[in-house]
């Protein structure tokens, strides 16, 4: 059988766009402005753009059939999206709001599993609504006795439908319905301490019988011309975030999670977890200068709160050879009960040091996790100089 020639046209065009798309994304990228112009931040933006395009294709290109869903890690160390945080694990899958499927294995040791259903993203609103549109965490249904996670998520039914069949052995408390417009599922595991606490083991499929896919010229031209819209849609969106910044250079600016969903004004940030609470601001440093940051004893109580500091491209920095992030488990506290946590080019000889690997400027962020309106985070330049007095 021959290649019908409107389909290979088709598929050339995607090819082509995609590859257009890669070159907008480092535009973008280069005419930034208001970004730091140092050789690693220049290195590291065209470095963003390869991984942003290397995560689109395993997002949009590989793993977007709802039909045979795949709940894979979307973010590690090599590809980070949007001011990753190093504490957590990030899972993904497509879904079909008109599908059944079923979670399960074992919880794991993180503080927290939520799980963020939102529309699919990039692709506007969904019957009026975009980004997170039913937010839960495991620790709201009914596990076994070793953590064992059995969910199923089910088409949420119309007035006067009967309930949605489900396997007999499925606790009826364990059945989220797909609110109309789902088309995905994010998963973040939040540890205190990923290095020693076990990950959760989970597996999601799709209930009912479907044949094997088959790839078509036409459905790989949709999914590489969504892949080109996404790419250049993040890269726009990166350079935006950290231009929002320039009202907290050495403050933060930030709002409860909820609210922040409905608050923003762009697709992406408003799939954010709904149990979260969201401090972001710039740092920017002088000569022989550190930013203190001191995260405030909330009132109320609260789970975790994790402060990272990251790139003007929206990825924190490397966290596999030095600390770029802090947690309220992992840094020490003061004797008042509050953290100071330093962000220094070089080490400051004190405790919770924050490593910007010689940088004097970038994006931190303070996440807050099934916290009721947490103080804001304050902070305060000091010389590194002086930061050594007083640690003596």
């Amino acid at each position: 059988m021959t290649v019908d020639a409107a389909a290979g046209d088709r598929i050339d065009a995607a090819m082509s766009g995609w590859i257009e798309a890669q070159r907008d994304a480092v535009a973008t990228m280069r005419d930034a402005t208001g970004v730091p112009r140092t050789d690693t931040d220049l290195a590291e933006g065209y470095r963003w753009v390869t991984r942003l395009a290397a995560l689109a294709q395993d997002w949009f290109v590989e793993k977007s059939d709802p039909l045979h869903p795949q709940l894979f890690q979307l973010q590690d160390e090599y590809r980070k999206l949007l001011v990753d945080n190093p504490d957590v694990r990030y899972l993904f899958a497509v879904l079909d709001d008109q599908r059944t499927y079923r979670l399960t294995g074992t919880r794991g040791e993180a503080a927290y599993v939520g799980l963020t259903f939102g529309t699919p993203i990039g692709k506007g609103a969904v019957g009026g609504r975009t980004g997170t549109l039913t937010q839960v965490h495991l620790d709201e249904f009914d596990l076994g006795p070793g953590g064992e996670v059995d969910l199923l998520f089910v088409p949420a039914a119309a007035p006067g439908d009967p309930p949605e069949d489900r396997p007999e052995d499925t606790p009826p408390a364990n059945v989220i319905e797909l609110v109309a417009g789902t088309g995905q599922v994010a998963v973040r595991e939040t540890f205190f301490d990923r290095r020693h606490d076990a990950q959760a083991e989970l597996r999601l499929e799709l209930v009912g019988e479907v044949p094997p896919p088959i790839l078509h010229p036409d459905e790989l031209a949709a999914r590489l011309d969504f892949a080109a819209l996404f790419l250049q849609f993040v890269a726009a969106t990166a350079v935006n975030m950290w231009a929002d910044t320039a009202n907290n250079i050495n403050s933060f600016g930030g709002t409860a999670g909820a609210a922040h969903v409905e608050a923003q004004d762009d697709e992406v940030r408003s799939h954010s977890d709904a149990d979260m609470t969201y401090h972001g601001g710039r740092w920017v440093l002088g000569d022989g200068e550190a930013l203190v940051v001191t995260v405030h004893e909330p009132v109320d109580e609260f789970l975790y709160w994790g402060l990272t500091i990251a790139s003007p491209w929206m990825e924190s920095y490397d966290y596999r050879y030095t600390t770029t992030s802090l947690n309220n488990r992992r840094a020490e506290r003061s004797a008042a009960g509050d953290w100071h946590l330093i962000i220094a080019p070089t080490d400051p000889g004190v405790p919770n040091w924050l490593d910007t690997g010689g940088r004097r400027e970038g994006y931190m962020i303070v996440r807050w996790v099934l916290a009721d309106g947490p103080p804001h985070p304050t902070c305060e330049i000091v010389p590194i100089a002086e930061l050594v007095v007083r640690a003596r």
